[in-house]
């Protein structure tokens, strides 16, 4: 039977902490919290075909570079979040708005028309 804590007997700040380290919100730095986290730790076998040694021998020296992968995809949708995150969540005069989409395409065609050269 567990020996039941009086919450008024102890420091809080220590029992917090050791909370912490024994289910792994903090690195475990005693034995017992070493044991308690590894109790609740879930065994996941490693699939067999990321197993193997041949898997990280065979795809070395195979990293494609920026250039061959292409920029990463964005939408509009996402962009428009940026700005309004970047302006911790005010409203943005409509005349802002116009300019933002104008600078945008702008960049766009530049890009697009360095991408034929």
């Amino acid at each position: 039977m567990k020996k039941k804590l009086n919450i008024q007997d102890i420091d809080f700040e220590k029992y917090l902490d050791n909370a912490l380290k024994s289910h792994g919100y903090l690195f475990p730095e005693t034995d017992e919290q070493m044991a308690v986290f590894e109790e609740s730790l879930a065994y996941l076998p490693v699939p067999e075909k990321l197993d193997s040694p041949e898997l990280v021998l065979k795809t070395k020296g195979e990293r494609k570079s920026y250039r061959e992968i292409g920029p990463p995809v964005v939408n509009s949708e996402d962009e428009k979040n940026w700005a309004i995150a970047a302006r911790e969540g005010k409203n943005i005069p409509p005349e802002i708005v116009e300019q933002m989409k104008k600078d945008r395409d702008e960049a766009r065609a530049k890009q697009d028309g360095d991408k034929k050269k």
